[in-house]
């Protein structure tokens, strides 16, 4: 593949982005009202035919129930507000893999990729871009005003506008810009499991059967699901996507996206290459 017809790739995977557009609904308020339960007298616990029918009317106070016991609730707007949460970390890294396996073989197809990237403040960003069907390297580092691309680890530096051209391309799958045109969207398709952690980060923990992502990859996608973590601060910290598919030749084959933050907020340095 030469160097023009793989910025042609990456410039139509910028376009797919762009015309991605989810809806968000919030949940109903599903917080219950526990009634108190009125002491029963003497008197009236002799007029009853038997200790069932004492147990059918008398019901726990909310002193009595256990902690555990009670739901915890989703948080109200979390996939909305975590684009917003994601902007406002100081720093971060994340991997993030799309990839049609299919054939005989089950080797990566076109369009496989996987970008790894870090983020050390406003105008800092460090990305490698991995073309899994072709093992092509691409990346760039911004730092400030001056920027640098290297491909297959040859680099050159570059005006600021052309390495900004180029991480608008490749950034279509990072979290930064995935989330605020895809997966922002899913709250009102996913399914509240409770707290967990990943890495050591406590996070919201959602399930989904949202297909949408699909988009992004030239084939059929015929079923999808997966989870989404969210934590507690707020930001995506993890998301995992796997479904069936059609691939433009006709063979079948597994689509996957997942993505990883870490090392949020710790010290990331990006330095320039030459």
């Amino acid at each position: 593949m030469n160097g023009r017809k793989w910025l042609s790739l990456l410039v139509v995977g910028a376009l797919a982005l762009l015309l991605a557009s989810c809806g968000s609904e919030q949940p109903a308020d599903a917080d219950a009202v526990t009634e108190p339960v009125s002491e029963v007298g003497p008197e009236q616990v002799t007029e009853l035919e038997s200790p069932e029918a004492i147990e059918e009317t008398a019901s726990p106070s909310i002193g009595e129930m256990s902690v555990v016991d009670q739901p915890i609730a989703a948080p109200e707007g979390i996939f909305s507000d975590a684009e917003t949460a994601l902007d406002a970390l100081d720093s971060y890294r994340y991997t993030t893999r799309f990839a049609f396996v299919g054939g005989e073989n089950d080797e990566a197809d076109a369009g496989s990729i996987e970008l790894t990237g870090a983020v050390a403040g406003e105008g800092r960003i460090h990305l490698t871009w991995k073309d899994l069907s072709e093992d092509r390297l691409l990346e760039v580092i911004r730092i400030d005003d001056r920027a640098w691309i290297a491909e297959d680890g040859e680099w050159s530096e570059v005006p600021t506008l052309v390495a900004d051209a180029m991480s608008q391309a490749v950034l279509v799958y990072a979290p930064s810009v995935a989330w605020g045109g895809l997966f922002g969207g899913l709250e009102a398709t996913s399914t509240y499991v409770g707290l967990d952690t990943v890495d050591g980060i406590a996070a919201h923990h959602y399930t989904s059967t949202y297909e949408q992502w699909g988009g992004y990859w030239a084939g059929e996608l015929t079923s999808a699901s997966g989870d989404v973590w969210i934590a507690e601060a707020g930001y995506p910290v993890k998301y995992s996507f796997t479904a069936s598919g059609v691939n433009e030749d006709g063979t079948s084959g597994l689509v996957t996206w997942t993505m990883q933050l870490s090392d949020v907020n710790q010290s990331v340095t990006i330095e320039p290459p030459l």
